[in-house]
């Protein structure tokens, strides 16, 4: 697995990591990932199912850093966690931050390119999964942060 940066980004969050350090003092990092292979009528993305106990809804991958993890290699171990799929990782140069339940985070967005017959094995964390268009995912997504870095996937697939 190989993790580029998608270069020629302004006016972004991109430059967070280097203003903060990697899971600063009461922010922990986290990564969000977007899954896309190749379709027949363009590209699709994995949408995947929350059970109702963890919230419903579909989503991409998403999960918290280990202590002292990159935001990268989380996106990796995530991904292949919750799906069971590597491809190449790239980095996309969106981050933002949040206050959730359990605290303030700074999640980091990828694009994780994978094979046309790409399949994934979903951990217990999810219910189902599908493949869909851009129109669909940005149909189902609910926070503005994932939309973008769903729009960044797409025009770095």
């Amino acid at each position: 697995m190989r993790c580029t940066s998608k270069g020629g980004r302004t006016g972004r969050t991109a430059h967070l990591p280097q203003i903060f350090p990697l899971q600063s003092a009461g922010v922990r990092l986290k990564a969000l990932v977007w899954i896309l292979r190749p379709g027949r009528h363009g590209p699709q993305v994995l949408l995947l199912e929350r059970p109702d106990r963890r919230g419903g809804g579909e989503h991409p991958v998403t999960g918290k850093a280990d202590p002292g993890e990159s935001a990268a290699a989380c996106a990796s171990r995530e991904a292949l966690e919750e799906t069971g799929l590597r491809g190449d990782l790239i980095d996309l140069r969106l981050a933002h931050r949040y206050r959730g339940r359990k605290g303030d985070f700074e999640e980091h967005a990828f694009l994780l390119r994978v094979p046309a017959d790409a399949a994934p094995t979903l951990s217990d964390e999810h219910v189902r999964h599908r493949w869909a268009s851009r129109a669909e995912a940005r149909a189902v997504v609910e926070w503005d942060a994932h939309k973008q870095a769903l729009d960044l996937a797409f025009e770095g697939f």
